[in-house]
């Protein structure tokens, strides 16, 4: 009888732990923006004036320099009007702190080796209008799919796809 009454206080603590959202996981884990190691993200955040753009300093860590030419992010957290040609749940942008340049732009950004650049994804139209919009899901944090199409700066024809991860709360 002993026994029953101490595991019973036992379930009643963890019923009431996770009841009240201590033992949810998004709070146990941290908040995190990574990639391979070719590209560093070293910080990350979200604009809070206006319209939604997330926002990431990305370090070039391949050990030469690259051209960058489109960063991407898809999220279930992440929905706007349609009709653009992208999904309904990607925010994409092709700007850095800068100059901002529109994503195939011919040039691209050149990235060189060692230098950090901070790229705002927010969907750009061709009449500048941010469509990109967060949703609430509901959850503590969410988890974005970063893309980044690159390539090298002496061969520009080839092009590369980097994939990370965000995990992040919007504030």
């Amino acid at each position: 009888m002993t026994y029953g009454w101490a595991i019973l206080v036992v379930l009643v603590v963890i019923g009431a732990l996770a009841y009240f959202g201590v033992l949810s996981p998004s709070t146990l884990l941290p908040e995190k923006c990574t990639f391979p190691v070719s590209v560093s993200c070293t910080d990350f955040g979200f604009d809070e004036a206006g319209t939604t753009t997330i926002r990431m300093m990305l370090q070039n860590s391949a050990g030469k320099d690259m051209v960058v030419w489109s960063v991407d992010a898809v999220s279930d957290a992440l929905g706007g009007p349609g009709g653009s040609g992208l999904t309904n749940n990607q925010c994409i942008s092709c700007v850095d702190n800068t100059a901002p340049f529109v994503c195939d732009d011919p040039v691209g950004f050149t990235l060189r080796n060692g230098a950090s650049s901070e790229f705002r994804l927010n969907r750009w139209t061709p009449g500048g209008v941010d469509t990109c919009r967060h949703r609430n899901t509901g959850r503590d944090k969410n988890r974005y799919v970063l893309n980044i199409s690159y390539s090298w700066v002496d061969s520009q024809t080839i092009r590369h796809s980097l994939n990370g991860e965000l995990l992040a709360r919007r504030n």
